[in-house]
Order: structure tokens, then sequence, then C-alpha cells
């Protein structure tokens, strides 16, 4: 009986846990609401993103709930500010560059709450795209921020605000101590003042001695109403915040560090970057840069080294994973580009270009079915653009499915993006090269209208949709 019962509690806490779930809806709730304000975080207007940001639970996480209910509401107002413009110097277009957009997005229910989403979006800046993971977490009747990550590097914009606060944003206060050393110096001024009077006066003419009294009044007003004001605020806050934003001992080494990799000093470069590591700066997103740099000047060696560093520490950059994957397919080291690029979708989630760079290995690995599901996911992510009915079309090319890569194809002709002397040249479809469906849809003119499909393609088309 016991048993029956434990059985029967299971089976409805897990009821309750799937009903809790978002549903297709409610994701994409989630998603156009992501969408919505990461297009104003870069292209603008930015205030809507701020106040979509939820920052009082990014800084009660970090700095504890009772301290930060202990903190004035001035106080607290002074450190959102801090991690507003945080989150918006970071997600701001470069220098000299257009407005951003957002050109892609997908979204997942997140594992840790049944309330939150996680959001992957494509930012484009121009020709480059900064894929990003924004978690969002429903608030009353809508949506709330509750932190944008940098994908590749793997930055945390919440880890990265509070940790721009310094290692001490917020002190307890010695209140009475405080309270005497912020009097004193007013009270100086005022017997300075008196002094002065003091000795001033008697040399003085009645009238003039009047016109001294007043006009040393003023000053010692302003210093007896000032430092009433700043004792009363002393003793009344409990905590004081520290004087500015800190700036972080590993920032400049690490502009060091990027200085000496544009000039060329890739020796020197590295010293500072393991100064800055050695300061506090996040080792997995510097052993990514290293990586980066060691690729682009051509030493792979150097580059793979620091890149499964990267990925061995505690807090990985995962696009290092993705970088691994790419100089694996060059190498044509298909088994080792797949693991690589599946990590990578693990830690990070889909994008065009890397659910399409797993097609293309696993064509080569001879798993067309899997190939091709990729395809179909990264065509869901961007649309029904022409990349991925071209990359789609090659995956069939090298199965041997000619009847595929010409459905594949078709609709772009429509679109008058078909280029029938570059598939000619292109080796992707040397596999299907003699076939007669292959070579008939080659020389067919480009105004010429869809033939219907032959029985064979119809038969391999139904196999293919199954």
């Amino acid at each position: 009986m016991n048993r029956l019962l434990l059985s029967a509690l299971l089976v409805l806490t897990g009821a309750a846990n799937l009903q809790a779930q978002l549903n297709p809806a409610e994701l994409e709730e989630a998603a156009e609401f992501a969408r919505r304000v990461g297009k104003s975080a870069v292209a603008g207007p930015q205030r809507n993103f701020a106040e979509a940001l939820e920052v009082d639970s990014i800084l009660e996480r970090s700095l504890g709930a009772s301290t930060w209910r202990g903190l004035a509401e001035r106080q607290r107002e002074q450190l959102r500010w801090a991690v507003r413009d945080h989150f918006l110097q970071a997600l701001a277009s470069p220098r000299n560059a257009a407005s951003g957009e957002v050109a892609w997005s997908w979204a997942v229910p997140s594992s840790s709450s049944n309330e939150t989403a996680e959001v992957i979006l494509g930012l484009k800046f121009g020709e480059r795209t900064l894929k990003t993971r924004w978690v969002v977490r429903r608030a009353g009747g809508g949506w709330r921020v509750a932190d944008v990550i940098f994908s590749d590097p793997g930055i945390s914009l919440a880890e990265s605000s509070v940790r721009a606060l310094g290692p001490e944003p917020v002190r307890r206060r010695e209140r009475q101590k405080e309270a005497e050393r912020v009097a004193y110096p007013r009270l100086a001024g005022i017997v300075v003042i008196g002094l002065l009077v003091a000795v001033v006066a008697p040399r003085l003419q009645r009238g003039k001695r009047v016109l001294l009294f007043l006009t040393a009044a003023a000053p010692a007003a302003l210093f007896l109403v000032d430092g009433a004001l700043a004792v009363q605020r002393t003793l009344s806050e409990r905590y004081a915040l520290a004087p500015g934003p800190a700036r972080q001992a590993w920032r400049e080494p690490e502009q060091r560090a990027l200085d000496a990799e544009r000039d060329g000093r890739p020796a020197e470069a590295r010293r500072h970057w393991a100064q800055a590591i050695a300061q506090g700066e996040p080792a997995g997103p510097v052993h990514y840069e290293m990586g980066l740099s060691a690729r682009q000047r051509g030493d792979l060696e150097e580059a793979r080294a620091d890149f499964e560093r990267a990925l061995a520490e505690r807090r990985p950059a995962p696009g290092s994973a993705k970088e691994l994957a790419a100089m694996n397919i060059a190498q044509s080291r298909f088994e080792h580009a797949e693991r690589d690029l599946q990590r990578y979708l693990a830690l990070t989630g889909p994008d065009p270009e890397s659910v399409s760079m797993l097609a293309v290995v696993e064509t080569n690995l001879g798993k067309t079915s899997e190939a091709l599901d990729a395809i179909r996911q990264a065509r869901a992510i961007v649309g029904e653009g022409w990349r991925g009915a071209e990359l789609e079309a090659q995956v069939h090319a090298r199965a041997g499915d000619a009847a595929g890569a010409v459905d594949a194809l078709r609709p772009l002709e429509a679109q008058g993006k078909l280029d029938r002397s570059i598939l000619r040249a292109d080796p992707a479809y040397l596999p299907i090269a003699t076939d007669p469906l292959w070579v008939a849809f080659l020389n067919e003119k480009p105004s010429t209208a869809r033939p219907a499909p032959t029985k064979a393609s119809e038969e391999k088309s139904a196999v293919r949709d199954r």
C-alpha cells in the first residue's frame, strides 16, 4: 500500500512539473519579448531595455537579501544605475558602426526554473554577429531580463556588472564614529568663522560690524545645515557604498595585452594576459581570446592548446569548442569535429552557423538523416533563407540523392538566387554529377517552369519525409 501511495505521489509530482513547464505559446511570448528588448538594447531606445532589466534581483543575489533591504533607497538607486550602465555599454554597437539588429532567435525552457526561458539571440552589427543567451523570467503579467550571456566567451553580464562594483561595494557602517568624522570638519568651519568675527569685529565701526555678522552668518548656517544633514544621513544608513565603481586590477594588463596583440608582439601579449589572470580576470575568456589570436597568426598548435585550456576552466569559454571543431574540419578529423560541435551546442544552444557546420560534418560521416535534421533546425532558426536551402541540397548530394538536392534548390530559382554555373563547379555535388535528374536540372534554362516531379522523385521525397 505504501509503495502504491509513493508511486502515485511521484506520478502526480511529475505531472505537476510537466504542467508547470512553459508551453510553446509561452515560449514564443518569451522569445518575442527578448527580441523586442534586445533590439532596443542595440538599436534604441535603450530606456526600454533598462526598464525590462531585473536589476534588483541581480543585486539582491550578489549582496544578500538582508543587506539589499538594509540600504537606503538613494543607495539602491546608485547601484541600479551602475548595473544598468554596465549592461548598456556591453550591448551597445561598436564605435563607428551602424546600430545593431536581431538577426535570429531560438527559445527553450530553462532547466533551472519553470517560470524562466532562455532565448538565444543573434545580434548583428554590420557583418559581425554576436551570439547571446537571454535569461528571461515571468514577472506578474509580463517578462523581465534576469541576465544576458555572451555565449562564446561565456561572460555573464549580471556577474560582470556586480564584479565591476568592486570587491566591497557595500560595507556596514560604524555609525557613531562616522557621524563624528563628518561633523568635526563642519564644526571646525563654524569655529573658524566665529574666531574671525571675534578678531575683526572690535576693529570695525558699529554699522560695519552688523554687516560683518550678516556676512559671516551665511557660511556658518551652511556649515551647520550641511553638518546636520550629513550626521543624520550617517546615523540613519546602516551601510556605506564604495565611492565609485572600482577599476579592476586586471584591466591594465588586459589593455597592455590587447595593445601587444594589435602591434604583433604575441610573446609580450601572453605575459600580460597571464598577469591579468593572476589579478582576477576570468581565465576562460582570456584563453579563448589568446586562442583566437594564435589561430589568426597561423600558430595552430598554440591555438589548440589555448582553446583546450579555455574549455578546461571551471567556467569554460564555449566558443573554444566551436573553434576546435573548425580546426578539426580543416584537417578532415570529422569525428572530433562532431564531438566538439555537440559540446558547443549543449553549452550555448543552437545557432544557424554551428548547426549548419554540424550538418556538413555528419554528412561527411555518412549520417545523412542526422545531417538533414540539423539543416532543418538551422532553417527553422533563420527561416527559409537561401543558405539553408543550399546546405540541404549539398547534404542530399553527398548522400547520392539527386532528387532531394533538386527539390531543395528549386525555391531559390523563384527568388533569383540560383546560379547553375556555380553548381556545376561545386565539388559538393560530385556524387550526383552523372545522375540524369541532376544533369537535366543543370541543363534547364533559368526561365523554364518547374517540371512535374518524376515517380522516382516522389518516392524519394516520401522516404525523406518519413
